[in-house]
This record gives C-alpha cells, structure tokens and sequence, in this order.
C-alpha cells in the first residue's frame, strides 16, 4: 500500500504545478475593541466587526476606558442589578474567523463584582465559544475567579481546522437559575482577542497530519492509515474536498495529488522559498 502511494505521488508531482496548500487564516478583526473608542450601549452601536448578543434586560455592555491590555479600550460586559436569571444566560459578542492553520487563540481578560465580594464560578463566569460550544472558562478550583487573566490562549481543536468559517464568541455566562434578584453584578472585560498561527505564520501545508510544519515520512504513514477510507469532509486527511462530485468523501488519488504537491516543502514562514535540505526538510 505505501509503494502505491510513493509511486502514485510520484506520478502526481509531475502531473500537478498547483499549490494546493491551505491559506485561511484567522485574523480577529478589532480584537482590541479600539476601532470605535467608547461606545456607551453595544446593543445601540455593534463594535465594528462584532455582532452583539446582549440580552439587555439581563445585562449590559460598552466599550470601556478603565482597564486595556491592548491600547485604550476593551469590551465590558456586565450581569445587571435586580434581575431574575435562568442557568445559561448569556451576554457574548461574535465574529466570523478561518481556524484551519491557527494554533491558539489568545486574550486577556479581567473579571471582577461591584460589591467587592468573592465572584462564585458556581454563579457565574466569564466564556469563551467557538460555534456556540465553550472551548475556555476560568478554572473552577478556586472559590472567586476575580482577577486579571493575562496572556490566556485556547488550543484550537481539530475539528475546527478546516476552510469553513467559525464563530467566535466571548462574553460571561451566567450558571444558575436565579429566579428570585440578583443582588450582584457580575463584570467582565475582554481585551486583546488575536491568534497565532502555526509554523511562525506559515500556517499548515495541505497534507501536514501531525502539524508539525513539515510535509514527509511521518505524515506519509499517517495518509496510509486511512487510504480508500470514507472520512467526514472536515477530516484533516481529507485535503480535495470537492462535494459536489461523488466519492471525494474518500481519501483516495485526489488527496494523494494535493498531498503530494507540498512532499518535502516546510510551512515555516522562513523557509517558504522551499528550498529542501538533503534531511528533506527545508531551511
């Protein structure tokens, strides 16, 4: 089975002039909130690039001068005074971002009470989502989350790696049935929303398996595990994603193609002139 791809890659690499490597990448747009300076009601001006998802009979937001990792400004999200709640009440804003060569997203945030009590995780949280599923929230160990959380990054997950767009979403969860006031107001300020991207701004090559920026051997062996196999159109091994013809869900000699094209290439952003050393990799 390797000798049929070794030799079908060969052939493929003469057929093929065509890059076909993935270049989606994620850039937050106004991950700092500084495009618009202080806006008072979030809900009546969007922060631009931002869609905004405040109930505003349960919170409140604004962008906020007091506290920046990034600038002058960051998002400010508020629970409000005297308000029944309902566990998984949330206030977030969202944007549309590419994740297939991104390794983490990175942020700051800052959550504090108006009252100075101890902020419960058991009520409360500050959240982040990617398509509407929380991939980040405080640690829950401690019995009050207030404080500055510098430099925090999320690892993005396989299953967001592909070319379609996600939602991005940050914002604070509430995670108990109130029913009765809130007699605190739970505060969260989010700043310096951003990304790195693999293989130092590279991204990844269409057929780098194991992400670790070079195209050879180890991801060869990966490619074999699955050949003829049926694979979901988001699977990484699933490089021609074509669905509007029959059978590509199948990691087959279309795969192989692209897979082939970037054989021995590396991704690091300064080894991109693709010059390959005799170890195969290109420095």
């Amino acid at each position: 089975m390797l000798k049929n791809w070794i030799v079908a890659g060969t052939i493929m690499v003469m057929l093929s002039g065509t890059n076909w490597a993935q270049t989606d990448t994620c850039e937050v747009a106004n991950g700092s909130f500084e495009d618009d300076g202080l806006i008072s009601d979030i809900t009546a001006q969007e922060p631009n690039a931002w869609d905004v998802n405040v109930p505003s009979e349960k919170f409140a937001a604004r962008t906020d001068g007091s506290w920046a990792t990034d600038g002058s400004f960051s998002l400010f999200v508020q629970s409000q005074w005297f308000t029944a709640f309902a566990a998984g009440d949330m206030a977030t804003v969202s944007q549309q971002v590419h994740l297939a060569d991104v390794n983490e997203i990175t942020f700051d945030v800052k959550m504090d009470t108006y009252s100075l009590l101890a902020w419960d995780p058991n009520i409360a949280t500050a959240v982040m989502l990617v398509d509407g599923d929380v991939v980040w929230e405080p640690n829950g160990a401690t019995s009050d989350l207030r404080g500055e959380y510098l430099a925090r990054a999320y690892a993005v997950e396989d299953k967001y790696r592909d070319e379609n767009p996600h939602t991005l979403s940050v914002g604070v969860r509430i995670n108990v049935d109130e029913p009765g006031l809130s007699f605190e107001r739970y505060r969260v300020r989010w700043d310096s929303i951003g990304c790195t991207l693999f293989c130092n701004g590279g991204g990844l090559l269409a057929g780098d398996f194991n992400h670790d920026c070079y195209v050879d051997i180890n991801d060869l062996k990966l490619g074999t595990a699955v050949w003829l196999n049926e694979v979901p159109s988001y699977d990484r091994h699933n490089l021609f994603r074509d669905d509007d013809l029959p059978g590509y869900g199948t990691v087959n000699f279309f795969d192989l193609a692209m897979f082939a094209d970037n054989w021995l290439r590396s991704s690091y952003k300064e080894d991109r002139a693709d010059v390959v050393a005799a170890d195969g990799h290109g420095y």
